[in-house]
C-alpha cells in the first residue's frame, strides 16, 4: 500500500471564530464560571460577532435558560436583547438592555404561560451610525499563521502503522493561541485513532509563533480549532 498524502481541510481564519462560537462554559448557580461539570447548575455558549457577545445559556440538563448579547468578554454588560425561560421551557420575561440597563417594554409570562402586565423603562439613546461602524472595525482579528497549509505538508508525518492499517480521517485539534503568539493547552477534540491523534497533536505542538488575535489593536489570547485530514 502506497504511503498516502495527508492535507488540511481548514476555514479562513484556521476556525478560530468558529471555535468561539461553540466556546462552553459551566456556571453555578450565581451563573459564574466554574473549571468543571461536576456540580454545574448551567453552561454557557458564547459567540463573538457585529461586535458583541452572543450568549446562550441553558440549564445543565439541556433545557435552555436565556439568550442575550453583551458587550464584554466577562458578560458583565448586558447589550441588546434577552429572553428568559423556565426550566420547563416557559417564557418568562423578555426586553432589551442598553450598556447594562434595561429599557423599552419588557414583556413577562407566569409559570402557566399566562402574560403578566408589561414593564416599562427608559427607551434606549439612539446610536450613531458612524460610531457603530468604528466600532465594528476594531472588532476582534482572528489568530494566524503563514502558509499554515504547507507547514502542515512539510512537518505533518502520516504514521506508517496508520498506513499498513488503511487507517484515516480527520483529526480535530483545540488549541490557545496566548497573547505572545505561544501555542497553548492542545487537544484533540475529534481523533480518528491513537495514531493519528498522536501525530496531529506532534505537529501541533512542534509549531513556532503564531500571530495572536487582537481585540481594538491589543494582542490577546484565543481559541483555535484545526482540523487535519489525513487520507
Amino acid at each position: 500500500m502506497g504511503v498516502r498524502k495527508y492535507s488540511l481541510i481548514i476555514a479562513a481564519c484556521f476556525l478560530s471564530i468558529a471555535l468561539w462560537a461553540q466556546k462552553k462554559d459551566f456556571l453555578n448557580e450565581e451563573l459564574e464560571k466554574q473549571q468543571e461539570e461536576i456540580g454545574a447548575a448551567y453552561f454557557r455558549l458564547s459567540e463573538f460577532k457585529d461586535g458583541v457577545y452572543d450568549v446562550t445559556i441553558n440549564y445543565i440538563g439541556g433545557q435552555l435558560f436565556m439568550t442575550g448579547q453583551y458587550a464584554d468578554d466577562k458578560f458583565k454588560i448586558a447589550h441588546g436583547h434577552f429572553a428568559y425561560y423556565t426550566m420547563e421551557g416557559v417564557k418568562e420575561s423578555e426586553g432589551d438592555y442598553f450598556k447594562g440597563v434595561k429599557v423599552g417594554t419588557w414583556k413577562r409570562w407566569d409559570e402557566s404561560g399566562a402574560p403578566l402586565p408589561d414593564r416599562n423603562y427608559k427607551e434606549a439613546p439612539k446610536e450613531d451610525p458612524s460610531t457603530r461602524k468604528e466600532d465594528s472595525n476594531k472588532s476582534t482579528q482572528a489568530a494566524s499563521f503563514p502558509d499554515f497549509a504547507n507547514y502542515v505538508n512539510q512537518h505533518l508525518k502520516y504514521p506508517d502503522k496508520a498506513v499498513q492499517a488503511g487507517t484515516k480521517g480527520i483529526v480535530y485539534v483545540a488549541f490557545t493561541v496566548d497573547a505572545t503568539g505561544a501555542v497553548k493547552n492542545a487537544k484533540v477534540s475529534k481523533g480518528v485513532s491513537a495514531e493519528l491523534d498522536a501525530a496531529a497533536m506532534q505537529m501541533i505542538l512542534g509549531m513556532p509563533k503564531w500571530t495572536p488575535a487582537q481585540r481594538n489593536g491589543t494582542a490577546i489570547d484565543s481559541d483555535v480549532l484545526v482540523p487535519i485530514s489525513f487520507e
